[in-house]
């Protein structure tokens, strides 16, 4: 689809030091010997487990998690994921590009992309009103009432697409998260696959070793594909910022767990999960489509593409989320951004 529409727009422009004379002093008397200090004396108040630390009185902390788990061991989710996973540290899936209009016509799944052509002077006088459409679209970002004034993302990327060279380029899933209701969408689901793919190594790894459930134990796992914009579970975006930025894109999720036994008799066993959401999209533009909000044809820039005077170019993005729960209620998850975002 195409990923940027014509906007009209205009530009908005915005927006002693006093000598003291020395004076004759008393000399000081010598200092107070220094008072030991509790070590609590240094701590915020806030309870021990915000703290980081034991409050006085209170059980030493659990043993340290025993890593278990063979890397590349597959597990055995009976369907409940919509992604396969493996035991193992994050691996990167097969995850196939087109090149648009510049894949092979002989073969779809051909990688390297075709040859370029040089360019002519009608291809020049295109860049160029590209070029303008691009600024006179900056230029009404946020102006109430105006067409296509909330874009920022759609954009840089189609930017990069015209100055980029080709270059990867690294864009920001937390605000397509934030900011799009198919981003929020897809985080939830997401995370829940995962979930139900870390009680599934546990539930295979305690079968196998039964003494491993009164041990607090960390394994890592790796995800499959899947496919953002085709489904219920993973919605295209919504907003048109979005549909321009990264449209249909790919998603993989890996995650370090860590389970604790239960602390009580007849409790559950608590699952922490450090989960990354790994995302990639090619920008590029596509023979046959359109772009969703102007109809403006892919082929106005997939000429740019064929002469080189655009370029296509794969983004990637992530986001990290702490995930904790108790087994067999993964919906009653509470999750939290890694590094305080």
């Amino acid at each position: 689809m195409s990923r940027i529409g014509e906007s009209i727009g205009g530009a908005i422009a915005a927006r002693v030091q006093q000598a003291l004379t020395p004076q004759v002093r008393p000399t000081p008397p010598p200092p107070a010997p220094p008072v030991a200090r509790r070590p609590s004396d240094t701590f915020e108040s806030a309870p021990a487990a915000r703290r980081g630390g034991p409050a006085l009185g209170t059980p030493a902390p659990a043993a340290t998690p025993t890593p278990v788990g063979t890397s590349g061991t597959a597990v055995q989710t009976n369907g409940a994921t919509v992604a396969d996973y493996q035991v193992g540290p994050p691996r990167r899936p097969d995850i196939h590009h087109d090149n648009g209009f510049l894949q092979n016509p002989n073969d779809p799944n051909d990688p390297k992309p075709i040859p370029t052509e040089s360019p002519g002077l009608g291809d020049y006088a295109a860049r160029a009103e590209w070029e303008l459409k691009l600024n006179a679209a900056r230029a009404i970002q946020g102006v109430p009432g105006v067409p296509h004034n909330d874009i920022p993302d759609g954009l840089d990327t189609y930017d990069h697409f015209l100055h980029g060279n080709g270059a990867d380029r690294h864009f920001d899933y937390e605000r397509f998260v934030s900011t799009d209701p198919a981003g929020q969408a897809v985080l939830t689901n997401s995370t829940r696959d995962t979930q139900q793919a870390a009680e599934a190594t546990y539930n295979q790894m305690i079968a196998q070793d039964p003494s491993l459930a009164g041990k607090p134990v960390t394994f890592q796992i790796t995800g499959s594909q899947i496919g953002v914009g085709s489904s219920e579970q993973f919605p295209y975006p919504e907003t048109e910022n979005w549909q321009k930025a990264i449209g249909g894109h790919s998603i993989w999720n890996s995650a370090t767990v860590t389970v604790y036994p239960p602390e009580t008799p007849g409790g559950k066993p608590r699952f922490e999960m450090d989960m990354t959401l790994h995302a990639e999209d090619r920008y590029n533009f596509n023979p046959g489509q359109a772009d969703i909000n102007t109809g403006t044809p892919d082929a106005d820039n997939g000429r740019l593409e064929r002469t080189g005077l655009g370029h296509q170019y794969t983004n990637y993005g992530t986001l990290q989320r702490h995930v904790t729960w108790d087994q067999g209620s993964p919906e009653n998850a509470t999750s939290r951004p890694i590094g305080g975002r």
